[in-house]
């Protein structure tokens, strides 16, 4: 039972760690963040990121790893892509599926609490990579996009790897992120107190229409 107790403990510290880094690291940045300040935020012991992480850079790679994780459990639920084909009687089954992955993202970047601490720390590492970079290229970049280009050519009869894919399907997640990196623009000039679910539902709508748009142009352009 002490055995058990104390591992819930080291967990906990854990990933109170993580959760302190992932919002001053995006917030502050790296170099800018110190490893005092981020066991004050978690309430633990500064020793614990060296005992938990080897330090500072190893907490920041696990920050990188929860925000894989996290953002795996958002887009759950998908058909995988090897179950889609390019045949024209699935294209309208393909674009419905690219539609709930909308619908999923959407949810998560608007009304999701842990969204705009997870947005800050990724927008971070894009615009000063590091090997956490590597990390989120690796884990969910990239293999996220490839997928998304795998549903977006069953939906339009493009080719999975062509650069009008690759580009249409960057344009389709940037509609997404901008309503979370944009988030007090977007509510001020639409006069909003802030995204709740009758905004959100609004948003997914829009973006919905944008996307479904797309996906016909891009079939007539591939035809």
């Amino acid at each position: 039972m002490a055995r058990t107790s104390i591992l819930k403990d080291a967990e906990g510290t854990r990933q109170a760690l993580i959760r302190a880094g992932l919002d001053l690291f995006g917030r502050n940045g790296f170099d800018a963040t110190s490893t005092r300040e981020i066991a004050q935020a978690a309430k633990v012991n500064s020793a614990g990121i060296a005992y938990h992480f080897g330090g500072k850079d190893g907490l920041r790679k696990a920050c990188a790893e929860a925000v894989i994780a996290r953002m795996q459990a958002v887009l759950a639920g998908g058909v995988p892509a090897a179950a889609i084909t390019v045949d024209v009687a699935d294209r309208d089954v393909a674009a419905e599926q690219l539609l709930s992955l909308i619908d999923r993202m959407v949810a998560f970047l608007t009304t999701a609490p842990e969204s705009e601490v997870v947005a800050r720390f990724v927008v971070r590492e894009m615009f000063t990579p590091s090997p956490a970079f590597e990390t989120l290229y690796g884990g969910l970049f990239e293999p996220v996009h490839r997928r998304v280009c795998q549903v977006w050519a069953a939906a339009t009869g493009m080719e999975p790897e062509a650069p009008a894919t690759r580009l249409a399907v960057f344009t389709a997640i940037g509609q997404l992120i901008y309503f979370r990196i944009a988030r007090p623009a977007v509510t001020r000039r639409m006069g909003w107190d802030d995204i709740g679910p009758n905004q959100a539902r609004a948003i997914g709508e829009t973006v919905r229409r944008s996307v479904r748009a797309s996906i016909l142009a891009c079939r007539g352009e591939a035809s």
